[in-house]
C-alpha cells in the first residue's frame, strides 16, 4: 500500500527539497541576477556526488545552521550515498517504510506487553498501518516516521522497566551489585540508547520522555509501601533511573553540541518558548490539534467515541493498569505541550502530533474493548436478565467493537486507495513536470523575489526538467541584452508573487522581437507560469 500511495506522490513539500539538501549538499543553493545557471549544478546539491557519500561529519555540520537533530539526515544522506546522482521521491519513501517496518513491530510488542488480545493487535495494526495520517508521514521525506519509532520505544522499553520492576518487587537494583549492574544492563541501558537517539531525531522527542520518565519515576515511588529501607531503596533506584537518563541526554548533547543553541536560542526554539508562554490562545491551539486528530486520524468520530468512554468507565468505575496510565498521561501531555507550540499550518501541521496518533488509536480501541466486555460482565452477573439475553449482549459488544474497527479500516483503505485525505502527494505537480519535461530545451527565465529567493527551490522539481536556467531579479528592471533572452522564438517564465510582476513581464516581451505576448500556463503557491511567445 506504500507502493501504490507512492506512486501517487508527484511533487514536494518545500521543507522535503530541505531534507535532500541538507542531507547532500555540496557547494550551496544560491541565485545570481542575469546570469545562466547549469542544471547539473543545481541537482548536485540535492543529491550524493561520486567521492561524497557518507560524509556524516559535513550533514551534522549543515544541521547545525539550521534548527534540527542529525540523526534522521543521516540515514537519508546514507541512502542518497547508495545511489550516487539520484534525485527521487522514492529515496524518502523507502527510508521512512524501513522506519515503518520498525515502528510496526515495536508496536506489536508494546501490546505483547500489555497483553492485549490478538484479534484487537491486528485491528489496532490495520487500523494504525492503513491510516491516512500513517501513510501521509511515509510520503514525507522529513524526520518524523523515524521519530515515531523512538516513541513507541520508548514507551515499549518504559513498560518493560515497569514490569521487570514490579516482578521484583523486593528491589530492582539494590539486592546485591551484580544483580544491580544485570539489570541496569538488562533494562536500563536500552532505555538510554533510545533516548540518546530519539533526542537526536527531533527535540519533541524529549517531551514525550520527560513525561514518559516522571511517570515511571512517581510508579517506582509510590509503589505499594514497604518498611523504611525499602522507601529508601526506592529513593535510591529513582534516582539511579534519573541520573541514567540525563548522563543518555548529556552524551547527546556532547556529541551534537548545536542542540542547546537550537533549543534555547535558535528561532524555532525561541517561537516554541514564547508560543508556551502566552495562556491566551491555549483553548484555540488545543481545539486546532485536537481538531487534526478528530478529522484526520478518526474520522470525524474521535469526539463521540471519547465521550462515550469517559462516561462508562466513571459510571462503572473501571480501573486499568498502571502501564496504560503511564501511556494516557505522556500521551495527552505531549499532545497539550505540542498543539501549545506547533506551528499552525493546516493540516501539515499534523507532523508534530503523528508520533503518538499510534498510542490514541491503541487506547481509543482498547478502551472500547474494555468498556464494553464491562457493560457485558455486569449484565451476566445480574438477576434480572435471562441466559439468553447475557449471550446476545455479549455477541453485540463484540459486534460493535469490529464495526467500528472495520469502519475505521475501510475508511483508511479508501483514502490509501483514492489518495483523498494523503498528505504531501501533490498530485497536481504532475502536469508541471510533464509541461517542463516537454519543453525542456526552451529558453527559461526565472524571476524571483530578491526578498524570499529561497523559495525558487520550491520549484525545484520543474527547474530539474530543463538543461539550464536564466535568474532575473524582479528588483532590476534593467533591459535584458542576454543574447539567448532575445533570440528566443519562446519563452518559459516563473514568476514569484511580487509587486513588479507585471512590470517584468513587459520588460521580458519588450526585449525580444519575437515575443509578443504572455500567456499564463500554470499557478502554485508563490508562483506563476507563463509561456511567452
Amino acid at each position: 500500500m506504500c507502493i501504490i500511495v507512492g506512486v501517487k506522490k508527484q511533487g514536494f513539500h518545500e521543507d522535503e527539497y530541505y531534507s535532500y539538501y541538507s542531507s547532500n549538499r555540496t557547494a550551496g543553493l544560491f541565485v545570481t541576477d542575469r546570469q545562466w545557471q547549469d542544471i547539473d549544478t543545481i541537482k548536485d546539491e540535492f543529491v550524493v556526488i561520486p567521492g561524497e557519500g557518507f560524509n556524516y561529519s559535513l550533514v551534522a555540520t549543515v544541521q547545525s545552521w539550521d534548527v534540527h537533530p542529525p540523526l534522521y539526515y543521516d540515514i537519508l544522506h546514507t541512502a542518497c550515498s547508495i545511489v550516487p546522482r539520484l534525485f527521487s521521491k522514492w529515496l524518502g519513501i523507502a527510508v521512512n517504510m524501513i522506519a515503518f517496518v520498525i515502528a510496526w513491530f515495536l508496536f506489536l510488542k508494546v501490546m505483547d506487553l500489555l497483553r492485549v488480545s490478538d484479534i484487537t493487535r491486528l485491528l489496532v495494526l490495520a487500523i494504525w498501518g492503513f491510516n491516512p495520517m500513517t501513510m501521509s508521514f511515509i510520503m514525507f521525506t522529513r524526520m518524523y516516521m523515524w521519530m515515531t519509532v523512538f516513541v513507541i520505544c520508548c514507551a515499549l522499553l518504559h513498560i518493560r522497566l515497569l514490569q521487570a520492576a514490579r516482578a521484583v518487587e523486593s528491589s530492582i537494583f539494590l539486592s546485591d551489585r551484580k544483580s544491580m549492574f544485570i539489570f541496569w544492563l538488562r533494562y536500563m541501558l536500552p532505555v538510554m540508547a533510545c533516548s540518546y537517539l530519539g533526542f537526536l531525531t527531533h527535540y519533541y522527542y524529549l517531551i514525550f520522555f520527560v513525561f514518559m520518565g516522571m511517570c515511571f519515576t512517581i510508579w517506582l515511588l509510590f509503589r505499594r509501601s514497604g518498611n523504611r529501607e525499602k522507601s529508601l531503596r526506592r529513593i535510591i533506584e529513582a534516582l539511579i533511573y534519573v541520573i541514567s537518563c540525563a548522563v543518555s541526554l548529556g552524551l547527546a548533547l556532547i556529541t551534537y553540541p548545536s542542540a542547546a543553541a537550537h533549543i534555547f536560542a535558535g528561532y524555532r526554539g525561541t517561537e516554541a518558548i514564547s508560543e508556551f508562554s502566552t495562556i491566551s490562545n491555549f483553548p484555540q491551539r488545543i481545539l486546532f490539534f485536537a481538531g487534526l486528530l478528530n478529522k484526520n486520524v478518526f474520522a470525524g468520530s474521535f469526539w463521540a467515541i471519547a465521550l462515550v468512554m469517559l462516561v462508562i468507565f466513571i459510571v462503572l468505575r473501571i480501573r486499568v493498569s498502571s502501564e496504560y496510565i503511564m501511556l494516557v498521561i505522556t500521551g495527552v501531555a505531549f499532545f497539550t505541550v505540542v498543539a501549545k507550540t506547533g506551528l499552525l499550518l493546516g493540516e501539515t501541521s499534523n507532523r508534530y502530533e503523528m508520533p503518538v496518533y499510534w498510542l490514541f488509536i491503541l487506547v481509543t480501541v482498547t478502551a472500547l474493548e474494555l468498556a464494553l466486555g464491562e457493560i457485558a460482565l455486569r449484565i451476566e452477573t445480574g438477576k434480572l436478565f435471562s441466559l439468553e439475553i447475557k449471550e446476545k449482549v455479549e455477541i453485540a459488544s463484540k459486534a460493535l467493537l469490529y464495526i467500528f474497527c472495520a469502519f475505521m479500516i475501510v475508511w483508511g483503505l479508501a483514502c490509501d486507495i483514492s489518495g483523498n485525505n494523503i498528505l504531501f502527494l501533490y498530485r497536481e505537480e504532475g502536469a508541471k513536470v510533464s509541461y517542463a519535461r516537454d519543453n525542456k530545451d526552451e529558453a527559461v527565465v526565472i524571476l524571483y523575489n530578491s526578498a524570499t529567493p529561497d523559495k525558487v527551490w520550491w520549484i525545484t522539481n520543474e527547474i530539474l526538467e530543463y538543461s539550464k536556467v536564466y535568474f532575473v531579479s524582479q528588483e532590476n528592471d534593467a533591459p535584458l541584452d542576454d543574447e539567448i533572452i532575445v533570440n528566443a522564438d519562446k519563452l518559459i517564465v516563473y514568476v514569484a508573487d511580487d509587486e513588479n510582476t507585471d512590470k517584468m513581464l513587459g520588460m521580458l516581451v519588450d526585449c525580444n522581437e519575437n515575443i509578443d505576448k504572455a500567456e499564463e500556463v500554470g499557478h502554485e503557491e508563490n508562483w506563476t507560469t507563463y509561456e511567452l511567445n
